[in-house]
């Protein structure tokens, strides 16, 4: 009884909670369902059938231009059983004010600096990559924590500044990072010429698993000739005790480009059909296959798609590894057949042999040979 009765109360509260912040203030509250059966080939013995997806809550502050802040809630969905997990997460929690010209944040939130959907070198450390999972409906930025403050010149110029904490170690009692393992950076925005320039630093006080920290210079353009276009180059610099022998070997090995381009054109009456075309280029890379997977010197993404006015939308992305051949191809769709109910499918294929990028026979759960899901996304 007394567990009950507490249950009952703190749901009491939290919908208390609730309607009095949207009866305080300006809000937004919107929950998402992605439900989904997934059929799934590890090996040529083994396959594997199950259900599962997310649920998410967020609450958005609305009315006020001066302050904006958003709280999102997650948890994986499993189809049950005694030996299912509870994972529950909070994926965004941060605030943003304005004052004239200067927007600060604070709290866990998405960070994403340069260009380019997945292959972005200002993007390293939280975009996507080589092993971005292509069977989902939008590519968004994980949150972490950050604080930063922004200085506007003008509609298209601003200067950045940005801090963000080491992650929490061990796990019974976790506890903050070393203050060396922060990364802290500044990017400076503008539009010279018509073209997008963004010029930017980040020291990385994590490493990358073989150096204790990096500086991460970047240069990042965007402009349109016909179609959009990007193109950017970074560095990865290890400290001098890690570095190379040599300061030329040291630039050549953190040399990293990635360029890509996008247009979205009218079909028909309301029809739209849009491409993209991604590349990453590090010259320090394997450029020969070596029989082991990773760390060739080129990658390729490209994506079609196709969006009818009758809410159907068909696309096919592809991940493609140049040096063996290999390759990670999803065809998909989704179909907005109500107001928030939306019907989606998704198919993963990869095309390759045992020691390549994408193999067929991966027998990994996280990057099958062959998937199929199928389901839905509610929105309300």
């Amino acid at each position: 009884m007394v567990g009950r009765g507490f249950r009952g109360s703190t749901v009491a509260l939290l919908l208390g909670l609730v309607l009095s912040t949207t009866l305080a203030a300006d809000s937004w509250t919107t929950v998402e369902l992605k439900l989904y059966n997934s059929f799934t080939r590890l090996t040529e013995d083994q396959w594997q059938a199950g259900g599962g997806g997310t649920a998410s809550l967020r609450f958005e502050q609305t009315g006020n231009r001066s302050v904006r802040s958003q709280v999102e809630l997650s948890a994986a969905v499993f189809q049950g059983g005694a030996a299912a997990p509870n994972i529950a997460t909070v994926d965004r929690a941060f605030a943003k004010f304005r004052h004239r010209s200067f927007q600060g944040i604070i709290g866990k939130a998405p960070f994403s600096w340069g260009e380019g959907l997945i292959f972005n070198v200002a993007d390293e450390i939280f975009g996507s990559g080589v092993d971005t999972n292509l069977s989902r409906s939008s590519f968004e930025d994980y949150g972490t924590w950050i604080t930063g403050g922004t200085l506007y010149f003008g509609p298209f110029s601003f200067l950045e500044l940005l801090y963000s904490p080491g992650p929490l170690t061990g796990t019974d009692s976790p506890s903050p990072a070393l203050i060396e393992e922060s990364r802290v950076g500044a990017r400076l925005v503008g539009k010279p010429a018509g073209v997008k320039t963004e010029l930017g630093y980040l020291f990385d006080g994590q490493g990358d698993g073989q150096s204790d920290y990096l500086h991460r210079p970047y240069l990042s353009l965007q402009g349109n000739l016909g179609v959009d276009w990007h193109l950017s180059a970074s560095l990865e610099l290890p400290p001098p005790a890690q570095a190379a022998d040599t300061i030329g070997d040291a630039f050549w090995e953190g040399l990293l480009f990635t360029g890509g381009l996008y247009s979205l054109l009218p079909v028909g009456y309301e029809d739209s059909l849009s491409f993209r075309l991604e590349g990453r280029f590090r010259p320090d890379g394997a450029w020969q296959e070596s029989g082991a997977a990773g760390g060739y010197g080129v990658y390729s993404y490209g994506e079609l798609s196709w969006d009818r006015s009758g809410g159907q939308s068909f696309f096919v992305r592809a991940l493609f590894s140049p040096i063996d051949l290999s390759a990670r191809l999803s065809p998909g769709f989704s179909w907005n057949l109500f107001e928030g109910f939306s019907l989606l499918g998704f198919l993963s294929v990869q095309i390759g042999e045992e020691n390549d990028e994408y193999p067929w026979d991966s027998g990994d759960p996280t990057a099958p040979g062959l998937a199929l899901m199928l389901g839905s996304s509610i929105i309300y």
